[in-house]
């Protein structure tokens, strides 16, 4: 399924080159939680949320198909509660973790072009998009030990990998974008997370230890902000 999906969204690109009005460009940008005209949260987008690829636009008239090949990177925060309080189970620490991900996503949108101000032009743009995994490192920060009434202790350590996540998942994008001078676009697109963020969180062992209720429903959801170049 993953293969598939990725040779057939390559081949779509490919197939934008045979096409009578076809577009093929790079993009460069950011995936960010809120967005932001602030240059420091630019910065910090553009260091740890990296993204970049490529993409084809079909053109019919005023609508058009555009696929995509993203790669891009995250690091998000989360925090854990400690199973069993009312036994004694108790933290030195709050619990946390980064989950570090690289990733490949694949957007097929669809758009429509809406406005015609001469040097640019405006579009509305929605589609599916699927997210596969990579790469995947669960980080604690610190070391943490928990304890129980009987003296039991588990630590928990930096580069510790603990926690599953999902090889593949799926969403909705859908943003307005700008096409200026006929070679330079410009895209904000939100993400809507459809498919958890992590795979199967009921290992026993931890379970002992960590209520992963908080976590367990997480999808990932995002603003992507894009500049492009059609070099085609």
């Amino acid at each position: 399924m993953k293969k598939s999906f990725i040779i057939a969204v390559l081949l779509m690109l490919g197939s934008t080159m045979f096409a009578q009005d076809l577009d093929l460009g790079v993009k460069i940008g950011y995936q960010t939680a809120n967005l932001s005209y602030k240059q420091a949260d630019i910065k910090s987008g553009f260091q740890n949320h990296l993204t970049f690829g490529l993409f084809g636009r079909v053109e019919l008239g005023m609508f058009y198909i555009q696929p995509e090949v993203m790669y891009f990177k995250t690091n998000n925060i989360f925090s854990l509660d400690v199973a069993n309080t009312s036994e004694g189970w108790l933290p030195e620490e709050n619990v946390t973790f980064t989950l570090n991900e690289a990733n490949l996503q694949v957007p097929i949108l669809v758009g429509i072009k809406f406005l015609d101000l001469g040097v640019a032009t405006l579009r509305a743009q929605v589609g599916p998009t699927a997210n596969f995994t990579l790469a995947s490192t669960t980080l604690f920060d610190k070391t943490f030990k928990l304890t129980n009434n009987d003296g039991e202790e588990v630590t928990l350590s930096e580069n510790d990998e603990v926690f599953d996540t999902k090889s593949i998942a799926w969403g909705m994008q859908a943003g307005l974008g700008a096409d200026i001078l006929g070679k330079i676009t410009l895209d904000i697109n939100y993400n809507f997370g459809l498919s958890k963020v992590f795979g199967n969180l009921n290992n026993a062992s931890w379970n002992n230890y960590f209520d992963f209720t908080n976590v367990d429903n997480t999808k990932s959801s995002m603003f992507m902000v894009t500049v492009g170049y059609k070099f085609l």
